[in-house]
């Protein structure tokens, strides 16, 4: 799945809006006339509906290619008028966003003499919660005046409002992986319930290793994908009872494609359950005796037999719940539970976008951090569409 970008074109807004431009006239500012221009990113999509977040302000600023000895005046204002241009430009949707969202409190700034930018001037966003998260808004600021010329493909600066998705950040965890030094009691568990979501570019990743390891204890009870009896995109368990699923007995992962991942042991009931996405793909009643997750060898995220077997990809919303969850809640719930959900012991939602530390939601300390490595983190927009299970991005 390819994620819902809209790139940010500041170099190369076409002429179907406002007249055509180089790619490199802003990188390289003496190969044009001087000229006043807007210097933040033209299209600025990080903008978003969130129920509990009623207000946002956002800057501009104006620049010339050289200094003037002389100061230059530039006035600027909303311009509804140029959203069907933006969609066109843009291959975008877009609605205008109505005035009683926004206001500018000031309309004109000055670049002084001798100097080739202008100070930053706001935009304030307000009732913003009120919006449709179904829709996205556009609002284009432009220059409506200037006492030099302006630059015309960075005339414009655009502002987007989309919905908040449910998931905006997550971790690469390649080459490194995650002790976890329980603050629970995750001894003698009879039921067990582990869940993530995973992406992978390449399950091999150019090891000699066949195995890509989730979640787990070596021997013990693990979530590992490929071994030396199957192949390398394949999944299985590590439990009592026996690895399962049996190689070959279940179709691999597909590659950059998000897959949610989750796995039922319940000694109660002899169930070992294996979904992708939501559906039971495995099923036996096998399950034998009780499982420890903080035994000798150690509990791991990215980390199984040794140092090699790291996860070659991204991951999110890993869960440990000491309870036997349903079909139907690990279906709707792949990109968000509540925290506070009875039977969740663990849950790691790797969404910080910053540093090597991750957080357990519930509250219950198990906070873990990264060896070998900081996570990658990668902007993504994950949304949930009913009409199908499996996780994908908003689209």
């Amino acid at each position: 799945m390819k994620l819902h970008k809209y790139m940010f074109a500041s170099l190369s807004f076409c002429s179907l809006v406002l007249g055509s431009c180089q790619n490199n006239d802003i990188d390289d500012e003496h190969h044009y006339d001087n000229k006043v221009f807007v210097t933040s990113q033209q299209v600025r999509d990080d903008l978003l509906i969130k129920e509990t977040v009623s207000e946002a302000t956002r800057s501009i600023s104006y620049r010339l290619a050289e200094p003037l000895d002389r100061e230059v005046n530039i006035s600027f204002d909303a311009a509804p008028q140029l959203t069907a241009a933006y969609n066109l430009a843009f291959n975008d949707s877009a609605q205008v966003l109505a005035a009683d969202y926004y206001e500018i409190p000031v309309k004109s700034v000055t670049i002084k003499a001798g100097d080739i930018s202008s100070d930053d001037v706001v935009v304030n966003f307000k009732n913003t919660n009120k919006l449709d998260k179904s829709r996205r808004y556009v609002l284009p600021v432009t220059i409506t005046d200037a006492d030099i010329e302006v630059l015309d493909s960075k005339r414009t600066a655009y502002f987007i409002f989309k919905g908040a998705a449910l998931i905006n950040v997550v971790a690469n965890i390649e080459k490194m992986y995650f002790p976890i030094k329980w603050k629970s009691n995750v001894n003698s568990l009879q039921t067990v319930t582990v869940e993530a979501l995973v992406r992978s570019k390449d399950w091999v990743a150019g090891r000699d290793n066949a195995l890509s390891t989730v979640f787990g204890v070596e021997g013990t009870f693990l979530l590992r994908i490929g071994d030396a009896d199957r192949p390398r995109d394949q999944f299985q368990c590590v439990a009592p009872g026996g690895n399962f699923p049996n190689p070959n007995a279940v179709p691999g992962l597909s590659v950059n494609e998000w897959v949610h991942l989750a796995v039922v042991y319940d000694a109660t009931t002899g169930e070992r359950i294996y979904y992708k996405d939501g559906v039971k793909v495995y099923a036996d009643t096998n399950a034998r005796g009780s499982v420890n997750l903080s035994g000798s060898n150690g509990c791991y995220i990215g980390k199984a037999w040794d140092d090699s077997r790291w996860l070659p990809g991204e991951i999110s919303e890993v869960r440990v719940w000491n309870i036997q969850r349903s079909a139907e809640e690990i279906a709707k719930n792949p990109y968000e539970v509540d925290p506070h959900s009875s039977g969740l012991v663990a849950y790691w939602k790797f969404n910080e976008g910053t540093g090597s530390d991750i957080k357990d939601h519930t509250g219950n300390g198990n906070n873990i951090s990264a060896v070998d490595g900081t996570p990658t983190w990668v902007n993504v927009e994950l949304c949930l569409l009913y009409t199908s299970p499996s996780p994908r991005d908003c689209s």
